[in-house]
């Protein structure tokens, strides 16, 4: 997901190249959660602390594969552009976080795209389960409004190191170079 960049410089003795990484900024992200009240609490944090150019919603995960597939309401561009990162909550109802991680990571069209799960859950299995189908960070939903400010900030502080690595895990052990946020 970082970008490659070269830069060539043509001096008068000699050729100099310079290799540097970008990392692209955050344009859409896509919140999908079926509980009307965080939705709320995310869109108005994020008037306070913009993380990207704009904040797009689903509401579960047959929805967001509308929104991913360009189908039903999502048909156009303008209305369903490729989320910069997709927050992901794991309890949804009609298909379950983890079965929509499952069938994105499968899609070569769509497993470019970084998740970070947003969940109530705290549970090791949670982590551990969600690290294997290579999610790029796990937060664990705040439960103030001044968290939700805080997780938008980190989302945005850490961003490059989301980008960088999924994190990793299975087997009941995990190791990662995570950002949780």
């Amino acid at each position: 997901m970082l970008a490659l960049v070269v830069r060539v410089i043509f001096l008068i003795d000699r050729l100099e190249v310079q290799i540097f990484m970008v990392t692209p900024p955050i344009h859409t992200l896509l919140l999908v959660d079926d509980n009307l009240n965080d939705c709320e609490i995310v869109r108005e944090a994020w008037e306070e602390v913009r993380v990207g150019e704009e904040l797009r919603f689903v509401y579960d995960g047959t929805e967001l594969f509308e929104y991913l597939y360009r189908r039903g309401q999502f048909s156009t561009r303008d209305r369903s552009p490729r989320p910069s990162v997709i927050l992901l909550d794991l309890n949804m109802p009609h298909m379950a976080g983890e079965e929509v991680l499952g069938e994105i990571k499968k899609d070569p069209s769509l497993a470019s795209i970084p998740i970070v799960v947003l969940s109530t859950s705290k549970a090791p299995r949670d982590i551990c389960q969600t690290a294997s189908l290579g999610v790029n960070g796990f937060i664990h939903k705040p439960n103030s409004y001044k968290g939700y400010l805080q997780m938008l900030t980190n989302l945005r502080k850490n961003w490059r190191e989301i980008l960088e690595q999924p994190i990793s895990g299975g087997g009941g052990y995990w190791s990662a170079n995570a950002a949780w946020c």
